[in-house]
C-alpha cells in the first residue's frame, strides 16, 4: 500500500466535521525518524560502555604489571643489600661449625689412614715371615760345601764329602745318605761369575784369610775363580742336623777341614779349606753378609745360622738374638743410631 492510498483511508476515517489537519495526525515518517534517533543514541551508548570497559580492563592490566615490576624491583633491592649485622654473626658462626666439622672429618680420616697403614705393615711382615718359612722348609734338609775345587765332580765330589764326614767323626757305616751335586752358576763364555755363597758370609771369614786359594794356571786374582758351592740333600733332616752339630763342634774344638787334614796334596790345592753352611734364602744370606761387616768391625761378637736364621751375640756374655730385617742390624750399630739422632 502506497503511504496516498493510506493517508486518503485515514481521512476517510476521520469523524464528520473534524478538520483535516496535520497537526493532531501521527505522521509515520517522523516516527521512523524518531526510531532511527533512538538507535543511535543506543548505539552511541553501548559504545560508550564498550569503550569504558575496554578502558577499564587495561588499567588493571597495567596495574598488575606495575605491582609486578616493583615486587620484582623490591626483591632485587633485598638480594643487593649488605647483609645486617646479626646476619654476619649467623654466618661466621656456621662457616665456624662448617669448618669445625672439616677438620673432625680430616682427623678421622687421617686416623683411618694411620691405622690401615698399620695393618697393611703388619700383613706384609707376615707374608713375609710365611714366605720365608716356606723357603726355610724346602731347604731344612740341605747343607752347602764351599771351598771344594772346582775339579772335583761326580765320585770325586761323593769322596770329598766321605772324607768330611770321617773327619767329623762319623764311621764308615754312620755317614749319611745325601744326594750331592755341584750348584750350576751359569757361565756365559769364559768369563767366570762371582759364586751365590761367598766367603764373606761364611762364620770363619778371618780363617780363609790365612790359608790359601785354589788359583788355576793363568789366573791372576783367585777371588774370580772361587768354585761354585757343592749342594748336599740329607735323606733324613736329623741326620742333616748332627752333621751340621758336629762341623760347629769340631770348629769349636779346633777341627780344621782343609784339604791336607781331608788327605788331599796341600801343595796342589794350595792349602784351601771347606766350609760347611746351611742352605739360606737369599734374604738371609743377605741379612748374615751385613752382620759379618758388622763382625769385623767389632760392633758384634759373632755370628751364626739355626735352621736357616741369623742370629749375633753382641758381646761373649749376651745372649743370641734373632735378626729378620736390616732395622734389626741397624739398632745394633750403635754409631748409626747416634747418627740418626
Amino acid at each position: 500500500m502506497s503511504f496516498s492510498h493510506k493517508r486518503r483511508a485515514s481521512s476517510r476515517g476521520l469523524p464528520i466535521g473534524q478538520p483535516d489537519s496535520c497537526d493532531d495526525t501521527i505522521n509515520e515518517d517522523d516516527h521512523q525518524h524518531h526510531r532511527r534517533q533512538l538507535f543511535h543514541a543506543l548505539d552511541a551508548a553501548a559504545d560508550e560502555d564498550a569503550d569504558g570497559t575496554y578502558a577499564e580492563i587495561m588499567s588493571a592490566i597495567a596495574a598488575t604489571e606495575r605491582r609486578e615490576l616493583e615486587r620484582c624491583n623490591e626483591r632485587n633491592r633485598c638480594a643487593v643489600a649488605p647483609p645486617a649485622p646479626q646476619d654476619n654473626a649467623a654466618l661466621d658462626h656456621k662457616f665456624d661449625q662448617l669448618l669445625s666439622e672439616v677438620h673432625g672429618l680430616r682427623d678421622q680420616i687421617g686416623d683411618r689412614i694411620e691405622t690401615l697403614n698399620r695393618r697393611l705393615t703388619q700383613t706384609n711382615r707376615l707374608f713375609l715371615a710365611h714366605q720365608d718359612y716356606g723357603q726355610r722348609s724346602n731347604r731344612a734338609g740341605d747343607l752347602l760345601l764351599i771351598g771344594v775345587p772346582p775339579m772335583f765332580a761326580g765320585e770325586g765330589l761323593r769322596e770329598c764329602y766321605v772324607r768330611i764326614a770321617r773327619r767329623l767323626g762319623y764311621a764308615g757305616s754312620e755317614i749319611p745318605i745325601v744326594h750331592i751335586r755341584r750348584l750350576d752358576l751359569g757361565t756365559a763364555g769364559d768369563v767366570p761369575k762371582p759364586p751365590r755363597y761367598s766367603a764373606a758370609v761364611l762364620d770363619n771369614l778371618s780363617r780363609t784369610a790365612r790359608v790359601g786359594k785354589w788359583r788355576p794356571p793363568g789366573v791372576a786374582d783367585p777371588s774370580a775363580c772361587q768354585p761354585a758351592a757343592v749342594h748336599v740333600q740329607f735323606v733324613f733332616r736329623n741326620a742333616r742336623n748332627e752333621f751340621y752339630r758336629r762341623y760347629q763342634e769340631g770348629g769349636r774344638a779346633g777341627t780344621g777341614l782343609s784339604l791336607p787334614d781331608l788327605g788331599y796334596d796341600g801343595e796342589a790345592y794350595g792349602g784351601l779349606r771347606v766350609f760347611v753352611s746351611e742352605n739360606l734364602t737369599r734374604g738371609n744370606v743377605s741379612l748374615k753378609a751385613e752382620a759379618m761387616r758388622l763382625k769385623r768391625d767389632g760392633k758384634i761378637k759373632s755370628v751364626f745360622t739355626v735352621n736357616g736364621q741369623i742370629y749375633v751375640k753382641r758381646t761373649i756374655d749376651h745372649r743370641p738374638e734373632l735378626v729378620t730385617s736390616s732395622v734389626d742390624l741397624l739398632l745394633l750399630d750403635e754409631s748409626k743410631m747416634k747418627a740418626n739422632k
